[in-house]
């Protein structure tokens, strides 16, 4: 017996090595922030039809488009239920369009220009693990400005922010826990405005116009989860 024993002692051990721990599943939820950079086209609509002294503009207008480069930050939060992801998102963007013109036959033109916009917006998306498509829309914020230019006058319209609505979509990718990259496009529209300026109503110039602005966005986005 004592012989048995002795042999078995001398065995090879059976030490059975405990399993490497999984990594932990990925989860959309928590704070992020990021950069954007990418297309953007900012359409003025200019109408007729504004007044001084119960005359009526004399000019028809155009709509004037221009594209640009958007570039620009935000902050967010997402919440993760199931697959469902819902959360919110703050962003402002530089726009670099250049100012768009349209000259009248009298001589006179006018001048059009947005140099920021900026949006607070919820998000509701579906996510597919490490791949999310999402919807989103909320409150835009843009500062517009205009500019009426003539023979010996030059008259400001407009140089103050104005509030919108925007909706959009886009799909993100979750690279590593950490690092997100996505696309998102939106479409955003501003309050329309009515200008008139001091200058003769004898049939001659421009004499007053509705400004509507819009714009169209498309850019890659860089965000850090924490």
């Amino acid at each position: 017996m004592f012989s048995i024993a002795a042999q078995a002692a001398d065995l090879p051990s059976r030490r059975i090595e405990p399993a490497a721990p999984l990594p932990p599943a990925f989860t959309w939820t928590g704070f992020y922030i990021g950069t954007q950079v990418g297309w953007a086209q900012t359409r003025t609509e200019l109408t007729a039809g504004a007044a001084i002294a119960g005359r009526a503009a004399v000019a028809s207008l155009p709509s004037l488009d221009k594209n640009g480069v958007a570039a620009g930050l935000m902050v967010g939060y997402n919440y993760q239920i199931g697959r469902l992801v819902v959360g919110g998102e703050i962003d402002g963007s530089a726009l670099i369009t250049g100012k768009q013109r349209h000259t009248a036959l009298t001589g006179d033109f006018i001048t059009a220009h947005t140099n920021w916009v900026g949006s607070a917006r919820l998000r509701v998306g579906y996510a597919f693990d490490r791949l999310m498509i999402y919807a989103t829309g909320g409150l835009a914020l843009a500062a517009p400005k205009s500019t009426v230019t003539g023979t010996g006058y030059s008259y400001g319209a407009g140089d103050s922010t104005r509030l919108g609505w925007t909706l959009g979509v886009g799909a993100e990718y979750a690279i590593t826990n950490n690092w997100i990259a996505g696309l998102e496009y939106r479409y955003s529209q501003f309050q329309e405005d009515t200008y008139t300026y001091p200058v003769g109503v004898g049939g001659l110039g421009i004499v007053g116009f509705k400004q509507q602005l819009s714009t169209n966005q498309v850019v890659g986005r860089l965000l850090y989860k924490f």
